[in-house]
């Protein structure tokens, strides 16, 4: 006999109550829950490429069929993807595209001398209906948020490396008490900071340190925490959750949305399309991580003895346009979604069945043919 075990949540700003069910295979139709795994494996140590989603017997006949819109604070989705507030990969262009695409933009955060230019732009988009995502810092976040409040913003991330500093549930305490800007901040991992950020108002939690592709936190500091565990942490808490970082293919997107994240945020897999920032040199585009050196001299800052660079700095081959990736990671999600019986993201969090994979298993998951 099937047994299934479900942990029910909350989410405050999603549109339907959804149960996630955190369900892990074992064995001739039985399962347990994440985090009672079987085995040796901890449950904190699990990122997208130690699992597989299992198939699930379905009446589905067709991905047609399947809706993968959402709720995401003020806007409707057709598909639960933000792109990453990073200078090289978001602007008015790739916001204008995302848009149209049915995801979402953010608007990167800017040396404070650059800040009316933000704000000319948060107009011009308000006046156009373009949705989308406008990032604030921590020591000027509330006025930054007041003004685009103003300006026409609809919500607002407060973007900080350690979402799990004091300071951040301040500053969303004043901030959704002085405006009705719907609020997200991060970046947190943990069960713990998702139910402060609850607790203090927060509409929504980025998740993930260090699994950015351009990202060297964990190499610098020693810190940060499997991204799939993340997000089961955080969306225990009954918060709705941004997935962030740690995304190489479609599966990955996938993965990150059965486990209970109501969208993924995602930079690498935009770098180098046509509507990124910046100019091809020689085939390729410069994609780097917002902690990198390069971006901290530009932006004011300096390495020193009390701060390290903790990203980047690469060059992508130019690609197409950004479209292509987006269907690409769509029709991954629809498949996905197809084999667990699942019609609608809702339905995608309570039907989903991981299975931890083995070594062997990762690399079977990879093409494999040779001729021996």
């Amino acid at each position: 006999m099937s047994i299934f075990f479900l942990l029910t949540t909350n989410f405050v700003s999603y549109t339907l109550s959804t149960a996630v069910s955190k369900a892990f295979y074992k064995a001739l139709g039985e399962t347990t829950t994440w985090p009672e795994l079987a085995g040796n494996i901890s449950p904190t140590s699990i990122t997208y490429s130690d699992v597989n989603l299992v198939p699930q017997i379905t009446d589905i006949a067709s991905r047609t069929e399947i809706d993968t819109s959402v709720t995401f604070g003020p806007y409707k989705l057709k598909i639960p993807f933000i792109g990453a507030p990073m200078d090289t990969i978001l602007g008015e262009r790739m916001i204008r595209e995302l848009h149209r695409l049915g995801a979402l933009g953010t608007l990167p955060r800017v040396r404070k001398d650059q800040f009316k230019e933000n704000l000319k732009l948060c107009k011009t988009l308000t006046r156009d209906k373009v949705a989308c995502l406008y990032v604030i810092g921590l020591k000027t976040g509330y006025d930054e948020a007041l003004a685009y409040a103003k300006a026409g913003a609809k919500m607002v991330l407060i973007d900080v490396a350690h979402g799990g500093m004091k300071q951040v549930i301040d500053l969303a305490k004043k901030i959704k008490k002085n405006t009705h800007l719907t609020l997200v901040a991060g970046n947190i991992v943990t069960f713990e900071q998702a139910k402060l950020y609850k607790k203090a108002g927060i509409d929504i939690a980025r998740v993930g340190v260090g699994p950015g592709s351009v990202c060297i936190t964990r190499m610098v500091a020693g810190t940060g925490f499997p991204q799939l565990s993340a997000v089961f942490e955080t969306t225990a808490s009954g918060i709705p959750v941004i997935a962030d970082g740690g995304m190489k293919r479609p599966g990955d997107f996938a993965k990150a949305i059965a486990a209970g994240a109501i969208v993924a945020m995602g930079g690498s897999m935009l770098a180098g399309t046509e509507e990124t920032p910046g100019d091809v040199i020689h085939g390729q585009k410069i994609y780097r991580g917002q902690a990198s050196e390069g971006y901290m001299k530009d932006h004011g800052t300096s390495v020193n003895a009390s701060r390290s660079a903790e990203g980047i700095t690469t060059t992508v081959t130019a690609k197409g346009p950004v479209a292509h990736v987006i269907e690409d990671f769509l029709g991954g999600l629809k498949s996905a979604m197809s084999y667990s019986g699942a019609r609608t993201i809702k339905e995608f969090h309570e039907k989903a069945v991981f299975v931890l994979s083995s070594n062997a298993t990762q690399r079977e998951n990879l093409p494999h043919f040779t001729l021996d």
